[in-house]
């Protein structure tokens, strides 16, 4: 059952975002605007999100980092419908939503509902230096997720969390995309047979 999982969970992301590694580099360098917005540079083939600087494209494009346009109509789930509704995460789907667009993780979903800020126009050193990667600033009130800014307290631990995982993902995509994939999604590699939960790969069952 985790195998046919995994298989979906890789099947579902390439038939919502196309086969990323089909994609050749056209289009003009995006690397001065890509860090701030989570995008990807079609000529040197490396993009951000949520401040991290990611290689693998098909990472990239399962982190859905801008979110997608959905047919609303097509949810049952009741938690999905109430999500919607609010601007809130279903947990059982992994689907969160911003103004009726679907986010499919986590943590592009929390980044959605951040703001961007250039590093030049933060006057707090902390926060500042927080957003040369990640953590909280007491005094501010405000955590930073890279150039993303977090004020909700909760809110930016779950980001924190979903970065974390992410890390560990954008570190196993150096040796194989579909371990990476099934790292931020909690299902297995259908390559290596690899099962994850919470970043962390689970004892093989025999």
């Amino acid at each position: 059952m985790r195998r046919l999982a995994g298989g979906i969970a890789v099947a579902t992301l390439l038939g919502l975002f196309g086969n990323p590694l089909a994609s050749g580099a056209t289009g003009e360098c995006a690397c001065a605007t890509s860090r701030e917005n989570n995008g990807w540079c079609p000529v040197h083939e490396f993009g951000y999100v949520g401040g991290v600087k990611v290689t693998s494209r098909w990472l990239y494009e399962a982190a859905d980092a801008h979110g997608h346009d959905v047919d609303i109509s097509t949810f049952n789930c009741p938690t999905c419908r109430s999500a919607i509704a609010t601007n809130g995460f279903c947990e059982t789907h992994r689907i969160g939503f911003i103004e009726k667009r679907a986010y499919f993780s986590r943590l592009t979903y929390e980044l959605g509902r951040g703001d961007v800020r250039q590093a030049s126009s933060i006057t707090c050193p902390r926060c500042r230096k927080n957003s040369e990667t990640y953590g909280w600033c007491a005094k501010s009130g405000v955590g930073m997720v890279g150039p993303f800014a977090i004020r909700n307290r909760q809110d930016f631990d779950r980001a924190a969390e979903a970065l974390r995982i992410f890390l560990v993902a954008n570190d196993a995509a150096r040796k194989c995309n579909y371990c990476a994939v099934a790292i931020i999604t909690d299902t297995q590699c259908p390559v290596c047979r690899i099962s994850y939960k919470d970043g962390k790969a689970l004892p093989r069952v025999p």
